[in-house]
């Protein structure tokens, strides 16, 4: 539906131009500093496409659409800006005519002025970065994109693209930080149908998105794209263009230079878009990030106090300590306690714990367990659902059980976030001797599952 509509922005910008106004904004004279701008303005169009054209990719990949549905795909409204802080101020600015260019996608709508007057504004949709409705048959996407820059925050940042050096400690920096992220910061929450089972997105989040989000760009970036599609969302009910029964999926993406934060949402969690509409238009309070911050913490020491005995003292030596300490001084803390009833994993179990679970008496904590699984495993019962300390040697007996099973044949499925413990669990189906599968009929498929299967010597 969009057809040219932004041929004409795309054509004003010129490159010269905009290297030319970061140039002057900064007042630089150098005729090195102007190669460098020049260099690094080429660098982010170029990485802007590509980023762009695999993203899109990806998302069309991950929609699980068939190819007979990707063809049917229609785009019944695209969003995005070339201009304003865009294309620093090089070409027009957001005019109201282009907006009204913009929104005919959806059709003749009424009272259109009233639209571009209410929706320009501070976490409204006609602010977005990149917005597109897509509908296939009777099911609709919205996706919404924030963008920003995370590895260039002023034009001292820009240094020698063609220095080696230089361009090894941005690469080691970008690592840094990637490293610094948790493997759980890229799960995916996916909410679906959520209404069966009962899974809603409390309104406290509020308080600890807002106390944090300045921390982490892409968090901030996701916060603010969610504003957008909360805001597109009530504009589509409001025109009746969807209505509350339309089947809608709401795909929200903070996207930065470094990395990406994404969410998945049905409408029956609203609300939490709800929140980050809240939060972005009302972010410039200082006060209200500091009240969150504040009430944040107080509930972290309210939960400490409770994990330790006599933990409301211990806690409020960590809270007041540091804080009366020197700088570069080291704050020294002492807490003791007694762990009542607690078995190291290599002790020796209790010899009646041993009769009474019908297993060999000097076994360790660690071996008694696996002696368990292994009997289990063994007997006629259909699921075995196993829990424990992590390192008592769940996975390990699992594992040590199918290598005396091979001859069986058997499915083995293991999924883990931490990829470490994937591997880990190849090295245990591994010989010693070769470093090679213990047998020729096993196959590990990806860094993030294990699947085995035999039968009848025809392996799959």
């Amino acid at each position: 539906n969009y057809n040219n509509l932004y041929r004409r922005e795309l054509e004003q910008l010129k490159l010269p131009e905009i290297a030319k106004r970061i140039v002057a904004d900064h007042f630089l004279i150098s005729t090195e500093n102007i190669q460098i701008v020049e260099k690094w303005s080429q660098y982010f169009i170029q990485k802007g496409f590509l980023s762009g054209w695999n993203f899109l990719s990806e998302y069309i990949y991950s929609s699980n659409w068939s190819d007979r549905q990707i063809k049917k795909l229609e785009i019944v409204y695209y969003q995005c800006s070339f201009a304003g802080d865009n294309n620093f101020g090089t070409g027009s600015a957001d005019t109201k005519q282009e907006l009204r260019e913009c929104l005919s996608q959806l059709g003749d709508l009424k009272n259109i002025n009233e639209y571009i007057s209410r929706y320009t504004k501070k976490g409204e949709f006609l602010k977005a970065d990149t917005l597109i409705l897509i509908r296939s048959g009777k099911k609709y996407r919205i996706l919404c994109v924030d963008l920003s820059v995370f590895l260039v925050k002023s034009a001292e940042d820009l240094e020698p693209l063609d220095n080696i050096e230089i361009l090894r400690k941005i690469l080691m920096r970008e690592i840094s930080y990637l490293r610094s992220k948790s493997v759980f910061s890229q799960l995916r929450i996916d909410t679906g149908k959520t209404t069966d089972i009962g899974l809603e997105f409390s309104e406290d989040l509020q308080r600890y998105l807002t106390a944090f989000k300045r921390k982490d760009k892409e968090s901030a970036k996701l916060i603010q794209a969610g504003s957008y599609a909360y805001s597109f969302y009530n504009f589509l009910l409001r025109t009746k263009i969807l209505s509350n029964e339309t089947d809608v999926v709401f795909n929200i993406v903070g996207y930065s230079d470094r990395a990406l934060n994404s969410l998945s949402l049905s409408p029956e969690n609203l609300n939490f878009l709800a929140i980050c509409s809240e939060i972005y238009r009302n972010e410039d309070k200082e006060q209200d990030l500091k009240n969150a911050r504040t009430k944040v913490l107080k509930l972290i020491q309210r939960n400490g106090a409770k994990s330790f005995f006599n933990g409301k003292k211990f806690i409020q030596e960590l809270s007041t300590k540091p804080l009366n300490s020197r700088d570069n001084e080291i704050s020294e803390i002492i807490h003791t306690e007694k762990v009542e009833n607690f078995v190291n994993s290599v002790s020796i179990i209790n010899p009646k714990l041993a009769t009474q679970l019908n297993i060999k008496s000097g076994l360790t904590l660690r071996d008694a367990h696996a002696s368990l699984i292994h009997k289990a495993l063994v007997s006629d019962d259909t699921y075995l659902f196993l829990t424990g300390n992590p390192g008592i040697g769940k996975t390990t007996a699992i594992a040590n059980f199918l290598r005396l099973h091979l001859d069986e044949g058997f499915l083995f499925l293991y999924i883990s976030p931490r990829k470490q413990v994937n591997f880990d669990l190849v090295e245990k189906f591994k010989s010693k001797n070769s470093n090679k599968l213990c047998d020729d009929r096993l196959f590990c498929l990806n860094t993030n599952s294990i699947i085995i299967k035999e039968n009848n010597n025809q392996s799959t």
